[in-house]
């Protein structure tokens, strides 16, 4: 991000906050600290919004009371919504309340209403859930699996998705790990979402089984270590692996497939139900974070068969900061396809950062009417 020709206004900012320079503090490893140092560079509003994009929320509040107590700022109606959006998404209703009373006297006119934020998306929110679609492999009493990779089939179809643990598993036949590549296999042909816990251990394990096993014998290891990679997008080691077995048998390993998953489990049901059509759009929910690559995916999957794509921002809590250069890249994309791109019901927060990182360059932005 450029900290020189930064001026005071909004022409200036959106004149100078190129992708090239505003994605560089995005993508360095400490995005947060470069959140803070770049933001001072920036107009009160965007400063408020780089901070609070950073998760620095205090921040952000001090910056936007700071600039309403200005001159500038007392008359600048984008500020005030922004900062009962602010008090809307950190559910503070008393703030809010009183934000209101001032707003009133000062324009004459309603101030914005209060509505509970659907919050469901906050990642910090979901950890504290109950795991109904968690299944434990429990080997039986001489160590064998047949019967719990029987079960994991029949329970990832009743319950929609699974989160597998392999934490009990300390051996494994290779005819165990070929019917286990089928089954996998097949709940993956069905879209159905899988996630894994202690996969690293388990896949040393599986390559453990191949060292010491010779030719054909260990075909069932290698089987199931590349269904895996494919179901957990391990595109890397699974090209690794795909050397060692054409040298090992001559022969090409099997077709890499791209699996699009929700980026958690909790978000498999609202995966489902959504129906996106022209009026509500794409809809992305709580924190755009490092961890949405998938969520992007399904954009971009979405995107492909439409030439105007709608994506309903209002119930997206934050795009961090940290992911803020990952999401431009994802409406860039789309929009370089020829396609018309619109973001609606941004909260003022939002719409502020993607316009720091130029997003408007690709994307109608609408924030969402407020009063």
């Amino acid at each position: 991000m450029p900290k020189s020709g930064m001026g005071s206004n909004t022409s200036q900012m959106k004149s100078h906050a190129g992708p090239s320079s505003v994605l560089a503090g995005s993508s360095g490893p400490h995005p947060l600290d470069d959140a803070v140092q770049e933001s001072t560079t920036l107009p009160p509003l965007y400063e408020a919004a780089v901070l609070y994009a950073a998760d620095h929320q205090f921040a952000a509040l001090d910056v936007l009371k700071a600039y309403l107590r200005e001159p500038a700022g007392k008359s600048n109606l984008r500020a005030w919504l922004m900062l009962f959006d602010y008090y809307l998404l950190t559910h503070n209703r008393s703030e809010f309340d009183s934000l209101s009373m001032l707003f009133t006297v000062k324009f004459e006119r309603s101030p914005p209403i209060w509505h509970d934020s659907n919050d469901d998306g906050d990642p910090r929110r979901k950890e504290k859930r109950e795991r109904k679609d968690f299944f434990q492999i429990k080997p039986g009493a001489d160590g064998a699996l047949l019967a719990e990779i029987d079960r994991l089939e029949a329970f990832t179809r009743e319950m929609g998705s699974a989160r597998v643990d392999f934490s009990k598993v300390k051996s494994i036949l290779a005819e165990e790990g070929e019917l286990f590549s089928i089954v996998l296999q097949r709940i993956r042909k069905s879209n159905l979402p899988l996630w894994f816990n202690g996969l690293d251990d388990f896949m040393a394990l599986l390559k453990k089984c191949i060292n010491e096993s010779a030719g054909q014998t260990a075909q069932g290891y290698w089987s199931l270590l590349f269904e895996l990679c494919i179901l957990d997008g391990r595109l890397n080691v699974y090209e690794e692996l795909g050397l060692e077995y054409a040298v090992a048998f001559e022969m090409s390993p099997p077709v890499w497939v791209t699996v699009v998953r929700p980026s958690t489990a909790d978000d498999v049901q609202d995966a489902r139900a959504a129906s996106y059509d022209h009026e509500s759009g794409f809809e992305l929910k709580g924190v755009v974070g490092t961890g949405s690559k998938d969520m992007l995916a399904q954009l971009t999957a979405y995107a492909a068969s439409r030439q105007e794509v709608v994506i309903n921002m209002g119930s997206v809590l934050r795009v961090d900061f940290a992911a803020a250069g990952m999401f431009f890249e994802a409406i860039r994309a789309i929009h370089l396809a020829q396609k018309r791109v619109i973001l609606s019901n941004l909260n003022e927060l939002v719409a502020a950062l993607l316009e720091v990182f130029a997003v408007n360059k690709h994307a109608i932005l609408m924030r969402r009417k407020a009063v």
